[in-house]
């Protein structure tokens, strides 16, 4: 079974050098990923995580050293965030890059990957204090293309249901 440390809590053992390299890599699939990148990888991956795992776990890490791993707070999900900017910046433009996220798959060419890397890049321009809680998008990420696409129900709750009560929280 695998332990219950944190995805932030991994981040934090591993060097500054091996954080820079998975930050290098965000957006990138495992295939395409460097020596020092896979080294930062499988010193963060936890004991018996299976070969299937290990590029939602690839994802997950890199996206998370966009930010200080010392210094962030985790904020709330990736979904929320979003939509908390968008409201922020009166964009229209995020609806549509949502409802293209919720159609991609996640495959090993990395094209949800990039996605999801943009986006949060978006928001660490935005505030480098706050991060998307790596866990959830972790969890996200394991179950994103099952059958009954609950996770992507789950987000397009998220970000389109309560749209109009979230007030954001950019700053």
């Amino acid at each position: 079974m695998i332990d219950q440390e944190t995805v932030l809590e991994r981040l934090k053992r591993l060097s500054t050098g091996e954080r820079a390299a998975l930050r290098r890599a965000a957006g990138q699939p495992l295939a395409a990923a460097d020596g020092r990148a896979l080294q930062a990888l499988f010193r963060a991956l936890p004991g018996g995580t299976p070969p299937y795992e290990q590029g939602r776990w690839f994802t997950t890490l890199s996206i998370a050293c966009l930010w200080d791993a010392e210094e962030a707070k985790v904020d709330e999900s990736l979904p929320r965030m979003l939509q908390a900017y968008a409201k922020a910046h009166q964009s229209n433009g995020m609806d549509s890059r949502i409802r293209s996220l919720l159609d991609a798959r996640r495959e090993e060419d990395g094209y949800l990957a990039g996605k999801l890397a943009r986006l949060a890049r978006m928001l660490r321009a935005e505030n480098r204090q706050r991060m998307p809680d790596m866990d959830r998008l972790l969890k996200g990420l394991k179950g994103w293309n099952g059958d009954r696409r609950s996770v992507q129900l789950r987000w397009a709750d998220e970000y389109y249901l309560s749209k109009e009560e979230v007030t954001p929280n950019v700053n």
